[in-house]
Parts: C-alpha cells; sequence; structure tokens
C-alpha cells in the first residue's frame, strides 16, 4: 500500500488499474459516479442515529409543530425535517467539492462527518413539515419558505464551504435570497448582504 494525495491506494504490478480508499477528481468525474457519492453519503447521514437525535433536539427545543400549519402537532402526523438553505443535497456536493479542492480525495465517511459537524454547529437551515406539506413544496417550487421560518444560521454555511459553491446550486441559492428579500418588501439584512455578495464573487472569479 502507498500513499498519493493523503489517498491510500493497493495497486498489483500485473493489474491495469489500482483500486483507491477515496475518490478524487478523476474517479468522480463520470457524472453517474458521482451523483451515486453524493446519494450514498446523503443517505448514510439521513439513516444514521445522529440524525433522528438531531431531529428529536429540534423538535425538543420547541419545533413539534408543522411550521406551516401549526394546527398540526407530531399526535396528528409524521413530522419531517427539511432542510431549506441550503438543501441537504447541496450542502452535501458543497462539502464533497470542498474536501476535493483542500486535500484532493474525498470518502463517504468524511462527508458524513462533516454533515453531521454542520449540524452541531446549526449551521443549517432546518424546518419541521408534517409529510404531505413537506411533499407539496418539493412538488411546487413556486411555494416559499422564509428563512426567518427556520432554525439554524446558514450563513455561516456559506462562509466556511464558499470554496465548495457550484455554479448550479450559486445560481439556486441566489434566487433563495431573492424571494427572501422580496417577501420582507425588499428588506436587506446584513447576513443576506454578506451571502449574495460572496456568491457573486466566487462566480466572477473574485473571491
Amino acid at each position: 500500500m502507498s500513499v498519493f494525495t493523503n489517498n491510500p491506494v493497493i495497486a498489483d504490478p500485473s493489474q491495469p488499474n489500482a483500486i483507491f480508499f477515496a475518490q478524487t477528481r478523476e474517479t468522480l468525474i463520470d457524472t453517474d459516479i458521482y451523483s451515486r457519492f453524493i446519494y450514498s453519503c446523503e443517505n448514510n447521514f439521513r439513516r444514521s442515529r445522529f440524525y433522528k437525535d438531531y431531529k428529536c433536539d429540534v423538535m425538543n427545543k420547541g419545533l413539534y409543530r408543522d411550521q406551516n400549519m401549526a394546527s398540526i402537532t407530531s399526535d396528528m402526523a409524521d413530522l419531517e425535517l427539511h432542510h431549506h438553505f441550503p438543501t441537504l443535497k447541496q450542502a452535501t456536493i458543497m462539502i464533497t467539492e470542498h474536501l476535493l479542492n483542500t486535500k484532493g480525495c474525498v470518502t463517504t465517511f468524511e462527508v458524513v462527518q462533516a454533515l453531521e459537524q454542520a449540524h452541531r454547529n446549526n449551521w443549517m437551515a432546518v424546518i419541521i413539515l408534517s409529510e404531505t406539506q413537506h411533499q407539496m413544496f418539493h412538488a411546487d417550487p413556486s411555494n416559499f419558505i422564509s428563512l426567518t421560518q427556520c432554525y439554524g444560521n446558514p450563513f455561516k454555511f456559506i462562509d466556511y464551504y464558499i470554496d465548495g459553491m457550484t455554479l448550479d446550486i450559486s445560481f439556486k441559492l441566489l434566487i433563495q435570497l431573492k424571494l427572501e428579500t422580496e417577501h420582507n418588501n425588499k428588506s436587506f439584512s446584513p447576513n443576506i448582504i454578506r451571502a449574495r455578495d460572496q456568491i457573486l464573487s466566487w462566480q466572477n472569479g473574485t473571491l
């Protein structure tokens, strides 16, 4: 076993391909492989004990009702944790890109650990919705949830993982920030201004 760019590898002179422990830019260049890796990270996080404990902790802090329909409680319907800004998939991609940019390789374990830490730090904007409301939100892009309804400070996440931004995610986050401003009578909060400027600087290559 040898180490190349922080990535353990098993190689056999009689075999044409080496086996790497972690994923790299080269191994993730295929979009199908990249998508499966992101899905695996996200799925492992959702199935973890930490995720279940985190959801219980959020509900114990007072978010035990559907935040869109306050009359619905956990006694009346299944309540789900919705990652709003960024979404859990967007956060997973940004962490993956950050690790690829900073250390050259990435594992599912590292991404899941980073997701757990981001949640411990309350860097994710999450909200509790009933299963039906959650499905309706994802089915209709015109549905709006304000960041003021959410628990957590996602601007810290953007600060830390800005180098993991992608063009697709940057456009989606900017749209959300624009909607947030429009629904608050065009009032710009310092956090929204900073996040918008960071994302625009990243897009322009001036960050």
